[in-house]
């Protein structure tokens, strides 16, 4: 079983408070490696949205990259998809729901060339975990905050009008770290657990 996940810093394993890269074993990504035997794709990138561009950190937008993504890395059993907590910064300015129109545009754009493909895997969504923002944090603010709460219900609509699964980051991703933002190791092995329960099932 090959499984592509694509998704931001939180798929990269960004330590919080360092900066750093947890070691392969203790991302999500390694741990559900680990619990399903599969060979597991990490397409992280820190700072990656679903649409929106940033002359601040370029090259971030998710869907950009979604197509030539998905073709280099054929034959896919799985594709899961976790973005959305960049698109809630307060330099972007945008609505959840204009949050889930551009997660739409990255799910039809990996549709598309899977079809082209003759490809089928099928298509898990996460909606990002929960923040828990300083009031002196540069990047995201208390709408940010509350925003990224609107993201589950939005997703779990995008995920049932294309016909794709979800779960969300939320419902097992309690363990924030120091800057409210990025997992602890624990988030982590939680996240892989919920994933890999999730993927048992539907095989």
């Amino acid at each position: 079983m090959r499984i592509l996940c694509y998704g931001d810093s939180n798929t990269w394993g960004f330590i919080p408070g360092s900066g750093e890269r947890y070691p392969s074993d203790t991302r999500w990504t390694g741990v559900l490696s680990e619990l399903t035997k599969a060979q597991i794709i990490e397409e992280g990138l820190n700072g990656r949205t679903t649409v929106f561009q940033d002359k601040l950190e370029p090259f971030r937008e998710g869907l950009a990259y979604a197509a030539p993504c998905v073709m280099s890395h054929f034959p896919l059993d799985w594709i899961i998809i976790m973005l959305g907590t960049n698109d809630c910064k307060t330099r972007y300015g945008v609505s959840a729901a204009e949050i889930g129109y551009g997660l739409e545009e990255v799910i039809m754009r990996m549709q598309e060339f899977c079809r082209r493909k003759n490809q089928n895997p099928k298509f898990l969504i996460l909606s990002p975990a929960l923040m828990k923002i300083n009031e002196d944090h540069i990047e995201f603010n208390q709408k940010a905050e509350e925003k990224v709460k609107l993201l589950k219900a939005e997703y779990q609509r995008v995920a049932q009008d294309f016909q794709c699964e979800f779960l969300a980051a939320s419902d097992y991703v309690k363990d924030i770290g120091s800057d409210g933002i990025h997992f602890t190791a624990e988030g982590h092995r939680n996240l892989a657990i919920a994933i890999h329960n999730f993927i048992q099932t539907c095989s």
